[in-house]
C-alpha cells in the first residue's frame, strides 16, 4: 500500500509482510544504522521467526541456543505462556490501564516484594525500567537525606538514562560530558576506598553485587556485608543495584544474598517483566521512604505501575519458584564455570579467565579480535553470545535459567569447537568491529 504524504499511520498487513531485508533497510534508515551494521558483523544478521525457552527459530528452520537472552530480560525464557496468559488477561480487561486509580496487580506486586527481599525491605516503586529506578532512587536519596554526594563504582555500568549514566564509569559515557555532578568512582572490591570516599555531603553508596557488563565481576566474601557496617555507622543509604543480577540469576532470589547483606535499598528491573513488558522497581526500607513516599512527583510517571508490567511481573516470580529457577541456575552455571575454566587450560592463548556466579558468567578471551572470532563461530555452530557493555575482550554466557542439561551440553560444544578455531588464528590480527563503547579495563579477584 502507498502511503499517503503526512498520513503516518502504516496498515497491519504492510507491517506484517514486510521481508526481513526491507525492515533492516528500514530499521538503518529512520533508527540506528550501526547497530545494523554490528549485528551483521557479528552475523547476527538473520530473520527469527519464532522463540521459545531457551531456544530462537530462523527463517530457514536453523535453530539456536539464545544465551544472549535479551540483554539480561530474559530470564524465565522466550515467550513464557503463564506472563503471556497474565498480559493478555490484563488487556482484554474493561479495567483502567494507570494512574490516578491503583491496580490490584500494582497492589500485589509491591507486597510481593516485600516478601522477597532481603531483610526488612518493604516499600516499593514501580516505574518503566531499570535505568528509571536509578534515577529514581538518586532522588530518593535527596529527599531522605538532603545530601547530593553518591559513590559509585569504577567498572559500573547502571543504565542509559542521564542519572544512571552519571553513575555508571565515566569510561562508558564518553561523548556525554559533563555528567552529573557530585558522584565519585572508587574501585569495586575496596571497602576502604569507599569509606575514605565519604564526607559530610555523601548521601549513598550506590554499588552492583556482580558487576555485570565489566565482565560478571564477583567481589570477594565479606565486601558487600561490610559497606553494610560502614553505611549503618555513617548513616548513609545503601544502594544494591540487582537489575541484571536479581531474579534467580546468580543462583539466589539476589546475589547479595551470598554475602548474607542487605541494604536500605534494591533496585530491580531487566528480567522481573518475564520478557513481556518493561519494569523497574525501587524498594527500600520505611525509614528512607517517609518523605519519598509523601513525594507526588516520585509517583506521578504516566507510564509507571500499569496493571499490564504488574501482571507480567507477578506471572514472572510465580514462574521463578515454580520451576525453580535459582537451582537451577546455580546448577547449570556450575557446569558451565567448570566447563570454562577447563578451556582455560587447554587454550590459554586465547581464553584468559572466567568470572561470575550461577548463570552470569563471562569468557575473558585475549582480546577484542579473539572475541570476535568467538562469537562469529558459535553463530555458525548455532549458539549466540554477547560481549559484556563495558570490555569487549570479555563474553557474557547468560542464557535462560531454564536451560536445559541437553542445551547446557549444546552450549558448551559449540564454545569449545569456536575456541578451537579461533586459536588456529592469531588473536592479536585486527578485526574490524561493532561501534560499542568499551572499557579496556583488566580486572584481577
Amino acid at each position: 500500500m502507498t502511503r499517503v504524504p503526512g498520513d503516518w499511520r502504516l496498515p497491519l498487513p504492510d507491517i506484517m509482510l514486510s521481508n526481513f531485508q526491507t525492515r533492516m533497510a528500514t530499521f538503518a534508515h529512520y533508527v540506528n544504522a550501526p547497530y545494523v551494521d554490528f549485528l551483521k558483523r557479528l552475523g547476527l544478521h538473520f530473520d527469527v521467526v519464532s522463540a521459545r525457552g531457551t531456544l530462537i527459530v530462523d527463517e530457514n528452520g536453523n535453530e539456536y541456543i539464545d544465551a544472549i537472552a535479551g540483554y539480561g530480560n530474559l530470564n524465565i525464557g522466550h515467550n513464557h505462556p503463564k506472563v503471556i496468559e497474565a498480559v493478555v488477561q490484563q488487556l482484554q480487561s474493561p479495567q483502567p490501564f494507570n494512574w490516578p486509580f491503583i491496580s490490584a496487580a500494582h497492589a500485589h506486586l509491591a507486597e510481593e516484594l516485600a516478601q522477597i527481599t532481603p531483610g526488612d525491605l518493604e516499600c516499593s516503586l514501580v516505574v518503566n525500567s531499570g535505568s528509571e529506578a536509578v534515577d529514581s532512587v538518586l532522588k530518593l536519596v535527596r529527599l531522605a537525606t538532603g545530601k547530593p554526594h553518591v559513590i559509585g563504582m569504577r567498572g559500573a555500568w547502571h543504565g542509559f538514562t542521564f542519572g544512571a549514566m552519571s553513575a555508571s564509569d565515566t569510561v562508558m559515557c564518553k561523548g556525554f560530558e559533563p555528567m552529573l555532578a557530585d558522584v565519585t568512582h572508587v574501585d569495586y572490591g575496596n571497602a576502604s576506598a569507599v569509606e575514605s570516599a565519604i564526607t559530610d555531603r555523601t548521601g549513598a553508596v550506590l554499588v552492583e553485587p556482580i558487576q555485570a557488563e565489566s565482565g560478571a565481576i564477583v567481589p570477594l566474601p565479606g565486601y558487600l556485608s561490610e559497606l553494610a557496617d560502614i553505611c549503618k555507622r555513617k548513616e548513609i543509604i545503601l544502594i544494591f543495584d540487582e537489575v541484571k543480577s536479581g531474579m534467580a540469576k546468580s543462583g539466589r532470589m539476589f546475589a547479595c544474598e551470598y554475602d548474607n547483606a542487605v541494604p536500605d535499598v534494591i533496585l530491580i528491573g531487566k528480567s522481573l517483566g518475564g520478557g513481556a513488558m518493561p519494569i523497574g522497581v525501587i524498594t527500600a526500607r520505611r525509614k528512607v521512604w517517609k518523605r519519598f513516599g509523601f513525594s507526588f512527583p516520585m509517583s506521578s510517571s504516566s507510564g509507571a505501575g500499569n496493571r499490564l508490567a504488574c501482571a507480567a511481573a507477578l506471572a514472572t516470580l510465580g514462574v521463578i519458584k515454580d520451576e525453580g529457577l535459582c537451582e537451577r541456575a546455580a546448577r547449570q552455571g556450575q557446569r558451565i564455570l567448570e566447563a570454562a575454566a577447563q578451556l582455560v587450560r587447554e587454550f590459554p592463548a586465547i581464553v584468559t579467565g572466567v568470572t561470575g556466579r550461577g548463570l552470569l558468567i563471562a569468557l575473558h578471551t585475549a582480546g577484542l579480535g579473539a572475541a570476535t572470532q568467538i562469537l562469529k563461530e558459535c553463530v555458525h555452530n548455532r549458539v549466540l553470545l554477547m560481549t559484556a557493555f563495558g570490555d569487549r575482550s570479555r563474553i557474557l554466557i547468560e542464557p535462560p535459567l531454564c536451560i536445559s542439561d541437553s542445551e547446557t551440553e549444546r552450549l558448551l560444544d559449540a564454545l569449545r569447537a569456536a575456541i578451537r578455531v579461533a586459536a588456529e588464528k592469531d588473536p592479536t590480527k585486527p578485526l574490524k568491529t561493532p561501534p560499542i563503547p568499551s572499557s579496556q579495563r583488566t580486572w584481577h579477584h
